[in-house]
């Protein structure tokens, strides 16, 4: 029997700022009670693992920190493999930073970048702090040799009420704008993250007894990096996409109105 796996999407799929949208505790309470292997992927590099696990607590949702796989877990084990010799400039907030430290990082800030020694990297995240001050910092860096790294390529992500906010891609924009070098990304829809929620998931030595479906809510990040992989992809409408933007592009296995409908059907419901 083929089991599922699902890696999730939490941003317009489980909740939309501080609403919690329909269907993501029923979901995850049948996923639980199924034994399916979940994993929880975002692209938002700023919260912590114990915040992202806190916050859906909160919503009634329980997952252990090993089922969290966010962009700044995956821009740290890329960062680690390199085994870079000097320091690492940072544009991000905790969740980047800590992500970094306990990947044994050695980081530094952009505030007062002049007098910092030469960094290997400059890693660029979701930063609600920025300034000019900073895209100077990681503009001269960059110019001066350091690998330039994006945590990921959304423009931006969904607020309460269906309201859009600017996103790491946005900053990545500006950042590439004034370098002249364009990012390594390490956030869906490329390879790092889903790599390592695959690592998570711990489906590889058992792959022929999961079918792995991926949940999002955006064709260009969610079901590109489910398809780049051969997964099967479900997109759910309640973060970007409409279901008018969903006649084009990458196409996705299933389209759902939300986690309620999806768990209804692909779950027994």
């Amino acid at each position: 029997m083929v089991l599922p796996a699902w890696i999730v999407d939490l941003d317009g799929v489980v909740y939309r700022g501080s609403e919690v949208l329909p269907g993501a505790v029923e979901f995850f309470e049948r996923a639980q009670s199924r034994g399916d292997p979940v994993v929880v992927v975002s692209n938002n590099s700023a919260p912590t693992v114990e915040e992202y696990v806190a916050r859906l607590g909160r919503m009634g949702i329980r997952i252990g920190p090993r089922q969290v796989v966010s962009s700044a877990l995956a821009a740290a084990q890329f960062l680690a493999r390199r085994r870079l010799r000097g320091p690492v400039m940072a544009i991000g907030e905790a969740g980047l930073l800590q992500a970094l430290g306990e990947a044994g990082l050695e980081v530094v800030a952009p505030d007062g970048a002049p007098a910092s020694p030469k960094v290997e990297a400059v890693v660029v995240g979701i930063d609600r702090r920025f300034t000019y001050d900073r895209l100077t910092a990681a503009c001269q860096a960059i110019r001066a040799g350091a690998l330039f790294v994006g945590t990921n390529p959304d423009v931006t992500v969904p607020a309460e009420g269906g309201r859009l906010r600017p996103g790491c891609g946005s900053l990545l924009a500006a950042v590439s704008t004034c370098s002249g070098v364009q990012p390594v990304v390490v956030g869906k829809p490329h390879p790092p993250i889903m790599e390592l929620a695959m690592e998570r998931l711990g489906v590889g030595a058992a792959g022929a007894r999961h079918e792995v479906i991926v949940v999002g809510d955006r064709l260009d990040t969610d079901i590109r990096a489910a398809k780049a992989l051969g997964l099967k992809g479900a997109l759910v409408l309640t973060g970007v996409t409409s279901r008018t933007d969903a006649g084009g592009g990458v196409r996705p296995d299933w389209i759902f109105d939300d986690l309620q409908h999806l768990t209804d059907a692909l779950m027994g419901g």
